[in-house]
This record gives structure tokens, C-alpha cells and sequence, in this order.
């Protein structure tokens, strides 16, 4: 499975990006960080119900990575590696590490990090 960042899932649900796109690396996967953003980005937008509904249909659709102790740990190791990098994404990246996968993104600053097999779309 390869994981897909918030921000590809964002542009499938605006209908900015195919979701075949994505799926061509892999099948698709979050983890409940992912989904925490997509779920806080409906609040923000104001369209709580509409885009809950929109969010659930493409969590339903996906695999899921789960987060580890050893998720943590990879966590920490990041953190002290890429001091430049936000704490989420450095989690996301943990779980995707120590789940053994790749991750689709449009944010670059998972190209930084060496232990993380990136595809930028």
C-alpha cells in the first residue's frame, strides 16, 4: 500500500486530481493523521456536513496504516533528524516507515526525508 497525504486526498475530493493518478503507485492507504486533517479542513471550510460525508466515502475506499509503537519511535528519530519539518508530517512519515510504505504527496518536504520513499504528484 503507499499512503496518499492530505494534500492529494484534498485535490481528489475537489476533483483537482484523479484518484486513478494516486492509485497507480499502489493502492491507497491513510492513517488516522491524514484523516484528522481531512476531517479539521471540512470544520474550517464550513462545510461540516457536506464534506464529513465526502471524507467518509474516501476513508471507506482505502486501506489504512496504523500507528505503531514503533511509529513513535521513528517519530522521535525524525524529529531529531529534520528539526525543519512539521511534527505531523515527520508522524505521518513515521507511520509510512514503520509500515514498510511509500507515500503519494504534492508536499515537498517529504522529499527530504532519506528514510521515506516519496512520489511527488
Amino acid at each position: 500500500m503507499i499512503l496518499a497525504d492530505t494534500s492529494v486526498l484534498i485535490d481528489i475530493l475537489r476533483g483537482e486530481l484523479e484518484a486513478s493518478r494516486a492509485e497507480k503507485h499502489g493502492r491507497i492507504a491513510t492513517c488516522y493523521l491524514v484523516e484528522a486533517e481531512l476531517y479539521k479542513g471540512t470544520r474550517l471550510a464550513r462545510q461540516t456536513t457536506m464534506g464529513e460525508k465526502q471524507v467518509g466515502k474516501i476513508v471507506q475506499r482505502t486501506g489504512r496504516l496504523e500507528a505503531t509503537l514503533d511509529s513513535a519511535r521513528k517519530f522521535a528519530e525524525l524529529k531529531q533528524k529534520y528539526t525543519d519539518i512539521e511534527d505531523i508530517d515527520l508522524m505521518i512519515a513515521g507511520i509510512c516507515i514503520s509500515n514498510e510504505s511509500s507515500i503519494v504527496t504534492r508536499d515537498s518536504d517529504f522529499q527530504k526525508i532519506e528514510e521515506l520513499d516519496t512520489e511527488i504528484i
